[in-house]
């Protein structure tokens, strides 16, 4: 036998006298008139008593601290509270509690503290969570320090909580936030923090997690190069500050593409170094400098290689013109977006949502998008190729045909080949013509 859905749980659980709730983020996704992604329930039966109730079913003990069952499929945790001996969460140890507000006292904020009987439709809310909700409040459940010492991770969610709702901190709240922030560095994994950082990007609004995150003196010990650009002077071809056009920038992105919409909110964090270093009020390489910031703190917060190869290539080209530019222009720039295993529609992308953080211009219109699009179209029907292994010509019939040994010449030759097709045209990339070309090359001493 197995169970349908979490209510057949929920009702075999109170039917035989285990209380039984739905909490977490569900119920606070519920009150706020938004559809559930996920429920978790808790229960005063105990690991064992689930497991006898649910012998018909496909259980197991889950969780190395604290026994969760898993019921075909299910979740099911029994109340519980913590006992925390030192700072984070690896410093505690679990126990049954005897109750569910017992079990609600330990969570993080009043939002994701209260409890849901779908049976009877009971509310419990003991930390005037539903209050908060309704006001857009993010407030530690209890002691605010007790609870930061427990996870200092829960700083970085406060941050992320306060985007979600679109709302503000609790004053005690944000006092304590504010006095522990050095903790993020200290005493967050950074696998979690990275965990974090794209759970924001899946935000409406991930620009205020950002700002939070800046507000409390956190943002400096996860991005300091997006940090340096608050308030930064932007030339005269902007009229926002840096730090805010990366933030309009990374919300005009959208959600659909979590890493895209990262690199837009990092794609001019090299700008504050670009000024200091040129002092003329220019950003000059901005876009080199800035790959090397954000390489290296992407790798300190455990991005994977691929993720932070992608950031980095989508920063490295966001400059490249993309209006009007000839068809020579353009077969160099996919040229430039192939070598970064990179598509157009990514860089249009980026290219987009840069435009449009911009106050002092107007965002690309849809004929003027169109435009670009058809342009790559054409370009890309053309058939032109884009890398040397494209070319109508082989490294091998290179060799055999001018008579060359094998060696590096041959990828030098290659690249000649395939910068005239670009700056040529498709028409050349024959063999004939390829093979007249490169032996004249060779002839002329590789000029």
């Amino acid at each position: 036998m197995t169970v349908e859905n979490h209510l057949e749980i929920i009702k075999r659980l109170c039917d035989h006298n285990h209380d039984t709730y739905l909490v977490g983020g569900g119920i606070r996704d519920m009150l706020s008139g938004c559809e559930p992604k996920d429920f978790d329930i808790v229960t005063a039966a105990t690991p064992e008593m689930i497991m006898e109730l649910f012998k018909d079913c496909n259980v197991m003990i889950i969780g190395k601290s604290f026994g969760v069952v898993l019921v075909d499929g299910y979740e099911v945790a029994t109340f519980r509270h913590d006992r925390h001996h030192g700072i984070g969460d690896k410093n505690c140890t679990v126990h049954v509690a005897d109750s569910i507000k017992e079990d609600l006292s330990r969570r993080d904020f009043t939002v994701n503290a209260m409890a849901y009987c779908e049976l009877t439709g009971e509310i419990v809310d003991e930390h005037n969570g539903r209050s908060d909700l309704n006001r857009r409040i993010i407030r530690f459940v209890g002691d605010p320090q007790q609870r930061i010492l427990e996870d200092p991770n829960r700083i970085i969610r406060a941050c992320r909580f306060l985007a979600k709702l679109q709302g503000e901190f609790d004053l005690g709240t944000r006092f304590v936030l504010e006095e522990n922030a050095h903790l993020v560095r200290d005493d967050v994994a950074p696998e979690r923090i990275r965990l974090e950082v794209l759970k924001a990007m899946e935000l409406e609004q991930p620009s205020l997690f950002f700002s939070a995150l800046h507000s409390i003196d956190a943002l400096k010990y996860i991005f300091p190069a997006m940090d340096s650009c608050v308030d930064h002077p932007h030339g005269e071809h902007h009229l926002e500050d840096v730090f805010v056009h990366l933030m309009l920038a990374g919300d005009a992105a959208g959600s659909e593409d979590p890493i895209l919409r990262l690199a837009a909110y990092l794609h001019d964090v090299g700008k504050p170094a670009a000024y200091a270093r040129r002092g003329d009020g220019s950003f000059v390489h901005h876009d080199a400098i800035g790959v090397g910031f954000i390489t290296e703190e992407l790798q300190a917060l455990k991005f994977s290689h691929a993720e932070i190869s992608r950031i980095t290539n989508l920063v490295s080209v966001h400059m490249a013109n993309i209006r009007d530019i000839s068809d020579k222009g353009m077969r160099r720039l996919l040229k430039k977006l192939v070598e970064r295993n990179l598509t157009f529609e990514e860089f249009l992308g980026l290219r987009i949502a840069d435009r449009a953080a911009n106050r002092k211009k107007q965002p690309y219109n849809d004929d003027e998008i169109s435009a670009m699009v058809a342009h790559v179209d054409t370009i890309r029907n053309s058939k032109v190729p884009l890398t040397v292994t494209s070319l109508a010509v082989s490294g091998g019939e290179l060799i055999e045909e001018l008579h060359l040994s094998p060696g590096p010449n041959i990828g030098e030759i290659q690249r000649y080949l395939l910068e005239q097709v670009l700056e040529q045209s498709e028409t050349i990339n024959s063999r004939e013509t390829l093979l007249h070309l490169a032996r004249q090359y060779v002839e002329n001493g590789g000029e």
